[in-house]
């Protein structure tokens, strides 16, 4: 799923015990929690574009790429060219980066001329100037007083004071997001609560935290989204 080259390679070198890579399984906490009206990427027809929370195709699909909102802007790539829209679906930063990043403090490091510089909100360069990528670091997922611990090759979590609170029992598990955890039992992921129950079956082949009550999943080559129950708000499509 992403197209970040030398930028993914050596930033998920440090985000990756946060945040694993698309073909893992991953959300991260790049979106907005003060946006209305959320809009979550979707593939349809071959192209990326956005639904929203009812499952309606807003923006259509016109991108070879698209990522969540992050600040009311969400990164798309078109024709090799990386940009952002506004929650209108607007481009409201011209594609014109060989690379580029989510918005995080008003700020998104972006790739021009081979250079790696931060723009503003309006595509401003900041007086920070340029930067060696290597320099920049991401920060880790919210936990919600649960951690992730592994005891041999299976996972499960533990409180603040380190106790084992949901025995080792998975394959793969990530941090709790939105209520949520995801696990990997038997090659498939699915989603438990903060009790360790497991509220939605594993069934997909990649799975995503959730955002705000929807998760994108992976079940072959085809993408859709979930709510809270496992049901599909927007059936797998490719």
């Amino acid at each position: 799923m992403r197209p970040f080259q030398a930028f993914a390679v050596s930033l998920l070198l440090v985000a990756s015990a946060c945040r694993p890579s698309g073909d893992t399984g991953t959300s991260g906490t790049t979106s907005d929690a003060a946006t209305t009206d959320r809009l979550y990427p979707v593939l349809e027809e071959g192209g990326w574009g956005y639904m929203n929370q009812d499952g309606h195709l807003v923006v259509g699909p016109e991108y070879d790429a698209a990522w969540p909102f992050s600040e009311d802007l969400a990164l798309v790539q078109k024709d090799g060219a990386f940009g952002y829209i506004d929650t209108d679906g607007e481009v409201a930063i011209p594609l014109a980066y060989q690379d580029a990043w989510y918005f995080s403090n008003g700020l998104a490091p972006v790739l021009k001329d081979g250079a790696w510089m931060f723009i503003d909100r309006q595509g401003a360069v900041t007086e920070s100037g340029t930067f060696d990528i290597g320099e920049l670091t991401h920060g880790s997922l919210e936990t919600l007083g649960l951690d992730r611990v592994r005891i041999g090759d299976l996972y499960g979590f533990r409180n603040a004071d380190g106790q084992v609170v949901i025995d080792p029992q998975f394959e793969q598990a990530w941090y709790f997001v939105d209520g949520l955890a995801r696990v990997s039992l038997g090659g498939k992921w699915g989603f438990i609560d903060r009790s360790g129950s497991m509220v939605i079956e594993p069934a997909f082949d990649v799975a995503w935290d959730f955002d705000q009550g929807l998760a994108r999943v992976k079940v072959g080559e085809r993408y859709g989204y979930i709510n809270k129950a496992g049901d599909y708000v927007w059936a797998p499509t490719s």
